[in-house]
């Protein structure tokens, strides 16, 4: 899509998979700029469209949008204390035994089932 073309804002919205409120929020605020223009509806009448450009919708949603709003969030939160970190870690670790424990459990199953299987077969 070429940067020099303008979107209506449910266009804008439906590209960048966010709802036309959060595009009319930018607008609003000015972090997003548009312009009205009266274009013609579908039934031939003329109807006031907001129209984004392109190049403006990926600047505002896009990498460069992302990693600025992480590098704003990183500033502003403090550093972990030991006892998080330390707790971080042993929910991480817990978390990890309990998935290998389960899939001991499936394999264990599947090799019953299997063996089942083959003496049902071999007494047939």
């Amino acid at each position: 899509m070429p940067e020099d073309e303008w979107l209506d804002v449910a266009a804008a919205a439906k590209r960048h998979e966010c709802s036309t409120k959060s595009i009319w929020r930018r607008v609003w605020k000015g972090n997003l700029p548009a312009r009205t223009e009266k274009v013609d509806g579908r039934d031939g009448r003329p109807v006031i469209k907001t129209l984004i450009r392109v190049s403006d919708l990926d600047r505002a949603f896009g990498l460069t949008a992302h990693i600025e709003h992480v590098r704003k969030i990183r500033e502003a939160a403090p550093p972990l204390t030991r006892e998080q970190t330390t707790f971080i870690a042993q929910v991480f670790m817990d978390h990890l035994l309990e998935q290998e424990a389960k899939r001991r459990t499936e394999v264990a199953v599947e090799t019953a089932f299997a063996r089942r299987y083959k003496e049902g077969v071999a007494r047939d």
